[in-house]
């Protein structure tokens, strides 16, 4: 029996699935995030080669390991990663690449499209067969992750701060925060500065939890965002000189479909986005057949998704 790793890997958490040829989950790994921005390329690789260590742990006697896939935050700029986790592979087929290929596979398969995510970080995609891919900002919180969760969170601590010392108006924001930190931000500044980007993300359902109450400030971070993806859109849309289909993945989209929505009416005249709706390492699994040469059978994301829920998410050590 052929055997597989898949692997999800972005700014807040890293999931990964040993799995068989007929789809079937045989164990499971879930662990931090392994953006190598974020925590450099020698931890992510550690990190990433003790999950595929660990799930190798689980292949059946008898079994093989065929092919590993991941879709890993930033690997393209560090591809010291893939050759480290090839060699914990055993040298089989070994492939990582960014995270909107898992997202686009699970839904689109092997067709042209663009692909936008909100979670952490934030992506808008294109792509064409024959072509590298185009990318649309997604370049990190230093420089363009609008509309995402570290966006949504930064801009309610902003929010909440400047009320607070008298620059800003009145926000439900503020109240919000506070009750969940327990203090000011400007006395919780240790706290978020040690956390950095996924803490600070952490605090954007605090923006959806106030504009659902009618604030103000909220309904104009929530529209922002919304008007960046619209733009990253129409650009992809000129890119391609065509309608498209698209998708949209990351936790923020799926926790909060009311943002999906607002975003998924911006989408260009004649396109269409499609909301992801099963884990992204699906994507990740089916692009580990693929990678050996194989093909999946008609039953294959049934099984998948029924065997995938049976591993509980619990932390693992790495």
């Amino acid at each position: 029996m052929k055997y597989y790793i898949a692997i999800d890997a972005g700014g807040n958490k890293t999931d990964c699935v040993l799995f068989d040829g007929t789809g079937n989950v045989c164990a499971r790994e879930f662990g931090r995030g392994a953006n190598a921005l974020d925590i450099g390329p020698v931890e992510a690789s550690d990190r990433l080669c003790a999950a595929v260590d660990s799930l190798k742990n689980h292949i059946p006697a008898g079994g093989k390991l065929s092919a590993v896939f991941g879709s890993v935050s930033v690997v393209y700029y560090y591809p010291e990663i893939e050759k480290r986790v090839a060699r914990h592979a055993g040298g089989v087929r070994c492939h990582l690449d960014n995270v909107v290929s898992s997202v686009m596979a699970a839904v689109l398969g092997k067709e042209d499209g663009v692909c936008v995510i909100s979670g952490t970080g934030s992506y808008c995609c294109v792509r064409e067969a024959g072509k590298h891919r185009f990318f649309i900002g997604s370049s990190g919180y230093m420089l363009d992750t609008g509309g995402s969760g570290y966006v949504l969170g930064q801009q309610a601590l902003i929010a909440a701060q400047r009320e607070r010392d008298g620059r800003g108006p009145k926000t439900l924001l503020t109240e919000i925060v506070e009750k969940e930190i327990g203090e000011t931000v400007q006395e919780h500044l240790p706290v978020i500065y040690s956390g950095g980007r996924a803490y600070i993300s952490s605090f954007a359902h605090t923006v959806f939890a106030a504009r659902a109450q009618g604030d103000a400030v909220a309904e104009k971070i929530f529209n922002d965002g919304v008007d960046y993806y619209a733009e990253a859109m129409e650009a992809a849309y000129r890119h391609m000189g065509k309608p498209f289909r698209g998708v949209m993945g990351g936790g923020i989209f799926m926790n909060h479909p009311e943002y999906a929505a607002a975003v998924r009416k911006r989408a260009p005249q004649g396109c269409e986005l499609i909301q992801l709706e099963v884990p992204a390492v699906y994507g990740s699994a089916l692009e580990a057949v693929w990678l050996n040469g194989d093909e999946v059978q008609d039953d294959f994301r049934a099984r998948f998704m029924e065997t995938y829920i049976r591993h509980p998410v619990q932390r693992a050590a790495w």
